[in-house]
């Protein structure tokens, strides 16, 4: 099964990947999850899972689907998507299924239906844990992107394989060997350069709270790959580039908190913000707007906001009147 493990051997899927594990509540019957693909910068998704009427047909309803795509939009996104309901007992009765899908302006939604709700909600089945107060069975999604077609997509680098016209050194990373470019590290962080030379990047020479997705994605912005960022990877971009010391990345996420974080509220990119003493990032997110609907684009929440935010705003909106 396609499956983006970066926990043994990476698979580069060089058009973007993303999984999630989640857990169901049984009690629950439609939630929705934020899903990110950060080699396409101007499509957000969601993936659902529905079990409104699975008692009736025994199918569990997942579907995968764009956010904020108009109609007479020009697009096309080809992904194969995998989804395993996991067995506690024994990875050999989990259920599993999967689909390919072109999402485009007149195809928006995959629906896969899955058989056998009701052995996930027998408690002798082994998919919930029946002693715990609040009964829940676990997702596995994967979705790997194929193809793209008139949308704002980039490709990643593949650091797995040697090309010697883009890469200079090989380099021992959490135990995964990756060829990377000195040169170009060297000029952005004499830090790194430092530890790349070693040609060995332990657990020990990084900040506490990184996975090797992160440093992955890391190393491919290092690169000159302009990934799209998200609420669950600015902070560890943010981690790195400041243990590393590297200032063009810290300016990267700036740069992208003042356009806005996927699955991150504008009140929450502040709170970021003034966490990193980023004191420039407000302004600079209020000076973007042109004019009084981007400001309202922007939906801050006023109620929640400090009276300097709030006086930014209040400028900003006598300036564009």
């Amino acid at each position: 099964m396609m499956y983006q493990d970066y926990t043994g051997k990476p698979k580069p899927f060089l058009l973007g990947s993303y999984t999630k594990f989640c857990n169901f509540p049984l009690e629950e019957s439609n939630l929705e999850y934020n899903m990110y693909i950060p080699t396409i910068h101007n499509i957000e998704w969601k993936f659902a899972v529905d079990t409104t009427k699975s008692e009736e047909t025994n199918n569990l309803k997942f579907s995968v689907f764009p956010t904020n795509q108009p109609n007479d939009c020009f697009y096309s996104v080809e992904m194969d998507v995998a989804v395993v309901i996991e067995n506690l007992e024994s990875s050999e009765y989990s259920i599993k299924d999967q689909g390919s899908y072109e999402f485009s302006a007149t195809k928006r939604k995959l629906v896969i239906e899955i058989p056998g709700y009701n052995k996930i909600i027998d408690h002798h089945q082994g998919f919930f844990d029946d002693k715990k107060d609040e009964k829940t069975f676990k997702i596995h999604f994967t979705m790997v992107v194929k193809s793209t077609n008139l949308c704002d997509s980039v490709k990643m680098l593949n650091f797995y394989n040697s090309d010697e016209s883009l890469y200079d050194v090989e380099v021992n990373v959490w135990g995964h060997t990756m060829y990377l470019n000195k040169k170009l590290i060297s000029l952005q962080s004499p830090t790194l350069a430092e530890l790349v030379e070693t040609k060995t990047i332990a657990y020990s020479d990084l900040p506490s709270g990184i996975i090797f997705e992160d440093i992955h994605d890391f190393f491919q912005v290092i690169h000159g790959v302009d990934l799209r960022l998200n609420s669950t990877n600015i902070e560890a971009f943010l981690k790195l580039a400041n243990h590393l010391k590297v200032p063009r990345v810290t300016e990267y996420c700036k740069e992208q908190m003042i356009v806005g974080v996927s699955g991150m509220t504008t009140n929450q990119i502040v709170d970021l913000a003034q966490k990193w003493s980023f004191w420039d990032v407000v302004p600079r997110k209020v000076a973007a707007a042109k004019c009084l609907a981007d400001l309202k684009a922007q939906n801050w929440d006023l109620e929640k906001l400090d009276d300097d935010v709030i006086t930014q705003i209040t400028r900003r909106i006598f300036e564009l009147n």
